[in-house]
């Protein structure tokens, strides 16, 4: 929802409402036991665990967090509009965004210098956002099927540019794996996590260059069909074109069958990302590596774009001191107590932003994206996309990759779509 849809919703009921303006309450060593605070959780899958860490959280503290599930997209504001918001919101990029001027400014909490700073959601100078998921999208890679073929122990930095990595994929095809590379066609896979490259492996990595590229797409500005670093990230899409074992028909392709070639060294590379944590089931010796393209900077082939794609934010309108700062023990405890950081990595196999943490996952995909993390070797990652690019920008790539479409065709309809969405 539009910033000026929540501001027309709930205009008629902040007046006299505000406890206190964002970032006013500072935390402060308190008895907080007995106070009670609200959570809402955008993924359900860990809303079993969430409960579970939410009791030892007030056996310990005395501190009860009541835990909501709901993903409906505009369930934030209407309790907004209530006068009943959460405590505690996990929220996407976007969702802090068009919320900032109600939230709690977090700038001032000590996980900030734990990795807080890199990976939480900063606005206008203040952190708004406490990096809750950390998530990855680059080339999956089975290196045992790989070492099987070569005879060689697989080391993906000897493979960051395309020259190098062609020629792997040509020796793998020499070798007897017909065609090494599982590619996608579901629009969001191909619009965010391959394509969506496009927005993030720029120039130095940066979120500047990032935010620069995509504001000049929406003026009309870039020269695709000349820019160095977009044509990069074509090239190495028509290479995972060449080697696609659902080349024949490559609409007819399934995330579930990808899986399964990935997993069972039927091919050795798939374009995806970190939540892809099952393709360990056969072997470990599975990682992620950056794509390999030969962009301007070489940063962009030697480290992953990453990024926090769930953030908690903590109410500043509704909620009270004494709930704030409960809220922000909270979130201190998930950073600092041992139970925390189990909870974070082992139970709910999430990769952590914060480089206190030493708990290593125990998925070998997952392990694979934090040492990245942790060596703070990450390209930004774009995410805030229009709600119709998945949709639109898929279709497009879903042409492309079927042969429908040219890349001179494909520039022109992506120009297109961005201009409308200035």
């Amino acid at each position: 929802m539009s910033k000026k849809a929540i501001a027309l919703l709930m205009a008629g009921c902040m007046a006299g409402s505000m406890v206190a303006p964002a970032g006013t309450v500072m935390a402060q060593e308190s008895d907080l036991s007995g106070t009670k605070i609200t959570f809402l959780n955008t993924k359900t899958e860990i809303q079993d665990y969430l409960e579970d860490m939410g009791a030892a959280f007030k056996e310990e503290t005395g501190i009860e967090v009541e835990f909501y599930t709901n993903t409906e997209e505009n369930h934030i504001t209407e309790k907004y509009a209530a006068g009943e918001p959460y405590t505690i919101m996990m929220m996407d990029y976007p969702d802090v965004a068009d919320y900032q001027e109600y939230l709690y400014d977090l700038s001032g909490e000590k996980w900030i210098g734990d990795g807080g700073s890199q990976y939480g959601l900063t606005l206008d100078g203040k952190v708004y956002g406490f990096p809750f998921v950390i998530e990855a999208m680059g080339l999956i890679y089975n290196a045992d099927a790989i070492e099987k073929i070569t005879g060689e122990t697989f080391n993906w930095e000897d493979y960051s540019n395309l020259e190098a990595f062609k020629g792997l994929l040509d020796k793998l095809v020499e070798g007897g794996m017909e065609s090494p590379v599982a590619l996608n066609q579901d629009d969001w896979s191909l619009a965010s996590h391959v394509f969506g490259q496009a927005y993030c492996a720029r120039e130095d990595g940066s979120e500047e260059a990032s935010l620069a590229f995509v504001d000049g797409l929406k003026k009309g500005e870039e020269d695709l069909a000349n820019d160095e670093d977009f044509n990069a990230l074509m090239d190495l899409i028509d290479v995972y074109m060449e080697y696609n074992i659902n080349k024949d028909d490559p609409l007819s392709a399934t995330y579930d069958m990808n899986d399964e070639y990935l997993k069972e060294g039927t091919v050795a590379f798939w374009p995806n990302g970190s939540w892809a944590t099952d393709v360990s089931e056969l072997t470990d010796n599975v990682g992620i590596m950056p794509y390999p393209m030969d962009t301007k900077d070489e940063v962009n082939a030697h480290n992953l774009v990453s990024g926090a794609t769930k953030m908690l934010a903590v109410d500043a309108a509704y909620s009270s001191e004494d709930e704030q700062k409960a809220a922000l023990e909270f979130l201190n405890w998930l950073v600092y107590s041992d139970y925390g950081q189990k909870f974070m990595v082992n139970t709910c196999s999430l990769i952590t932003a914060f480089s206190n943490n030493t708990q290593e996952p125990e998925a070998a995909l997952s392990a694979s994206v934090a040492s990245f993390v942790k060596n703070g070797s990450s390209v930004y990652w774009y995410q805030a996309m229009p709600s119709d690019h998945n949709t639109v920008v898929g279709a497009i790539l879903q042409k492309y990759i079927s042969g429908d479409m040219d890349r001179d065709e494909l520039i022109s309809e992506v120009s297109d779509y961005w201009k409308n969405h200035e």
